[in-house]
């Protein structure tokens, strides 16, 4: 009987000591766990913050790519007046469609422009170009 206690006692403090174990590996086991959804987050968080730098970055591109059409639409524009201002003399009557865009342009090229280009009737067209 003696024994049986005994042998009963030890495997009682085996058993303990196995549980005492098997908490300290599940602990561990939650700390790991813990750790990874740290380390996952961290990631995902780092993953974000890149997307949110390209996105701007990206933005600025744009930014940039459009002053640059507008520059470049102001320095044809200007070009456009000089050489309208330059040759237009030389050509009128010549010119074709949309190279003279508003009164504007016919106001800078002076009389001349302003007497060939203005709105005709129908009636005053027929006289002048068609012959019957």
């Amino acid at each position: 009987m003696e024994e049986e206690e005994e042998y009963r006692r030890q495997m009682m403090e085996k058993f303990a000591e196995d549980d005492r174990i098997e908490q300290m590996n599940a602990q561990k086991r939650r700390m790991k766990q813990l750790e990874h959804k740290r380390a996952v987050e961290e990631i995902i968080q780092h993953r974000r913050d890149q997307h949110k730098l390209e996105h701007e970055a990206e933005l600025a591109d744009r930014e940039r790519e459009k002053a640059e059409a507008r520059r470049r639409a102001e320095i044809i524009e200007e070009e456009r007046q000089k050489l309208l201002a330059a040759h237009a003399k030389n050509v009128l009557g010549y010119l074709p469609k949309g190279v003279i865009r508003d009164n504007d342009d016919i106001a800078r090229l002076g009389t001349a422009y302003a007497d060939a280009y203005a709105p005709t009737s129908r009636r005053d067209f027929e006289a002048q170009y068609i012959v019957e």
